[in-house]
């Protein structure tokens, strides 16, 4: 039996064999044959085939379903557009119908119209003939009326002129001789009245110059005696008034109110000077009389001074009204501050606590704030992890680019201690979303490190920074020569404006936790005191930076929502009261400060140990060695030359599919394995000239610092402006 079967093996393996020789058998069942063999294994075959099978099938079945939908979407619009034709269709044969009507009616009308203007016409010729007859027969009765008419008036006039003109000749004969009658008796009446005339005027002279004389000298008497009356009343009302405002004194003070300021003897003491002049001062602004009581300047520089008022004036109202234009009184009396105005506990008496210079001097200073040089001095001694939290226009960016400029000198420690190795070289790259439109800074202090100048380029920058981090892990030589600054200038608006602000957050957070173990470091700046308030930030992850708060405002801010939580009681208190007592004087030092860029600001920077106040550098600290920055340029180019680019996926992309920012594996790959282009500065590609970004064309002539001019507009370009094309 054993040897039947080895028979019967060794004739199939035979068989076998031979069809596969001969070519007799199909490819399937050679390729199962074979198989059998161990030549090639079964499931791995016939998968490939049914897989490559059913790709070519579904590729077919997609084409044919997009042309099948191509063309039910080109049925649909054939179809909608047929309704609508229909439709206008129907609404033309309606509008058609309604027009012919309409014509029909106007067509019988038309006819109406032609037969009664015929007979119309035929009755206006019988009218014509008529009217032209009629007016023949005017005329003639006209001509005929007149000549008749004329010639009764003629030889009626003539009748009346002579039997008037008879009437009147004797008339004016009768009248005439009655005339000359009349005028004779007239001039001997005349004769007489001349003579009796003459001798009434000459008595008439006579009295009326003595009438003159007389009134003349009566009226000279009666304006010396009303000039004397006028003088003595005016006397009389004067010393009525003055009797009158003595009464109203008197019963004014009989009823304990005040009729001018009281104020005090002091002669050369300067706080009872202060003391009447300000009382002058309100009685002419507000005609509110006060008594000057005392004044005394206590042992740390108070002036209290002490008025008392009318029994009319409620002190409340005095007490508010003097708040309210404290800061107008204080600058008139040209004093630091009215620090209080009060109504004494005990009597009727308001009291007014001013300052004339500030309550701390510089000694105390000292004491409450480090200087600038302390705070540089403390940021190199720290992990090159800052964040800069204040208002706009407070400082960020002066302060920001005074830290590059200091860390650029000092360089990065291993942990950034004193006993930590120092990396030899820096390397600084800045990203400002808003620096290409913004028109506040026209010359930015960064501009040598910029790469990122606007929102898409800064969404870029936190790939850049994790693809920085995995070359580093990849090229220890290359981290222990080189270390790595990323500054992020409004960090808070640059994620809020990516296409997932939440994903984008929480994808910079993790990079951060691990990136400043390879010789990394960041400075943030933003608006938002409370960290949980950047999307995708949490409050824990407050220890990814040493926040720095700029301004009394902001860190007021940040006490009162923020601080209390995190901060122990004391150390809120104590803040507070620095405060209090460094505010007047770093407004007085300002208000003496023409340049504004040279103004004090005050900054708290939050320690793990205990919070620390520091007054803050301004750019004139700021020194850069642009040749030292070029060749730490040409480092970097020689390093990622020779080593080429980390090829490793991306650890931290968000699981959201949204987000723009992030990158696959396959994109990191590909764009490491071939430089990109910069818009914004960066490094050439090959066969890519320097361009000038504001006409486009090829830039010459590169600087020691690494800028390049440009001929056409005369501009000269910063390293990070250049376009390569």
């Amino acid at each position: 039996m054993r040897k039947q079967i080895i028979i019967g093996g060794l004739t199939g393996f035979s068989l076998t064999v031979l069809a596969l020789t001969t070519g007799l058998l199909k490819p399937t069942i050679k390729l199962v044959a074979l198989s059998s063999l161990g030549i090639i294994p079964v499931s791995i075959i016939v998968s490939e085939n049914i897989h490559r099978k059913a790709n070519q099938k579904v590729l077919f079945l997609e084409k044919t379903l997009g042309d099948a939908r191509a063309s039910l979407k080109q049925l649909e619009n054939v179809q909608d557009d047929n309704g609508r034709l229909s439709i206008g269709i129907a609404e033309l044969k309606t509008e058609l119908s309604r027009v012919q009507n309409s014509l029909s009616t106007v067509k019988t009308l038309n006819c109406n119209l032609k037969e009664s203007l015929q007979l119309a016409q035929a009755q206006l010729a019988v009218s014509s003939s008529q009217q032209a007859k009629l007016s023949e027969q005017v005329i003639e009765y006209e001509e005929s009326y007149c000549n008749e008419l004329e010639s009764e008036v003629q030889q009626k006039v003539q009748e009346y002129i002579t039997q008037d003109r008879e009437a009147l000749k004797s008339k004016y004969r009768a009248l005439l001789e009655e005339g000359e009658v009349i005028y004779a008796e007239a001039m001997s009446i005349s004769e007489k009245y001349k003579a009796w005339a003459g001798e009434v005027a000459k008595r008439h002279q006579d009295r009326k110059a003595y009438i003159m004389g007389l009134t003349g000298e009566f009226n000279k008497r009666i304006g010396e005696a009303q000039e004397a009356w006028e003088v003595e009343r005016g006397h009389l009302i004067t010393q009525v008034e003055a009797l009158n405002e003595k009464v109203a004194r008197l019963q004014q003070q009989l009823a304990g109110d005040l009729t001018e300021p009281e104020l005090l003897s002091c002669k050369f003491a300067i706080p009872g000077q202060i003391a009447n002049e300000l009382a002058k001062l309100i009685w002419k602004g507000f005609s509110i009389p006060l008594s000057a009581k005392g004044a005394q300047q206590r042992s740390n520089g108070l002036i209290e001074i002490g008025y008392t008022y009318s029994r009319n004036q409620s002190p409340s109202e005095l007490v508010g009204l003097l708040n309210r234009h404290s800061d107008s009184l204080a600058s008139l009396l040209g004093v630091h501050k009215i620090t209080s105005i009060r109504e004494h506990d005990l009597s009727p008496l308001i009291v007014v606590g001013l300052r004339r210079e500030p309550e701390v001097n510089k000694d105390t200073v000292k004491l409450l704030a480090g200087s600038p040089e302390e705070f540089i001095k403390y940021l190199k001694s720290n992990p090159w992890r800052y964040r800069l939290i204040a208002k706009p226009g407070t400082g960020k960016t002066p302060t920001t680019a005074v830290m590059v400029s200091q860390f650029l000198k000092s360089g990065m420690t291993l942990g950034n201690t004193g006993k930590g190795r120092k990396i030899p070289h820096s390397h600084v790259v800045v990203s400002c979303p808003d620096v290409m439109s913004s028109q506040k800074d026209t010359d930015y202090p960064l501009q040598p490190f910029l790469k990122y100048g606007d929102t898409t380029a800064a969404n870029k920058s936190f790939q850049d920074v994790e693809k920085e981090w995995k070359y580093r892990k990849q090229n220890t030589q290359y981290a222990q020569d080189i270390s790595y600054l990323m500054v992020w200038d409004e960090l808070d608006n640059t994620i809020k404006n990516s296409s997932n602000p939440k994903a984008t957050g929480e994808y910079l957070v993790e990079l951060l936790r691990q990136a400043h173990h390879t010789g990394m470091g960041w400075i943030a700046s933003g608006q938002s005191v409370m960290t949980s308030l950047i999307p995708g930030f949490k409050d824990d992850d407050r220890d990814l930076f040493t926040e720095i708060v700029i301004g009394t405002g902001k860190i007021r801010m940040y006490l009162e929502k923020y601080g209390k939580k995190i901060l122990p009681d004391y150390s809120v208190k104590n803040l507070e009261s620095s405060l209090s007592l460094l505010e007047p004087y770093i407004e007085t030092q300002n208000n003496r400060i023409v340049d504004t860029a040279r103004e004090l600001r005050l900054a708290l920077v939050l320690d793990a140990k205990s919070p620390k106040l520091f007054f803050l550098p301004n750019l004139d600290n700021v020194e850069l060695d642009y040749e030292a920055i070029s060749n730490v340029s040409t480092k970097i180019t020689d390093y990622k030359g020779q080593n080429g680019s980390a090829r490793s996926g991306s650890d931290f992309s968000p699981s959201d599919p949204v987000i723009a920012e992030t990158v696959s594996p396959k994109d990191i790959d590909a764009g490491q394995a071939r430089k990109a282009k910069s818009t914004i500065g960066g490094e050439a590609a090959p066969r890519l000239k320097p361009t000038c970004p504001h006409c486009g064309s090829t830039l010459t002539g590169k600087r020691a610092d690494g800028k390049m001019n440009c001929k056409p507009c005369k501009k000269r370009i910063y390293p990070s402006k250049i376009v390569f094309k």
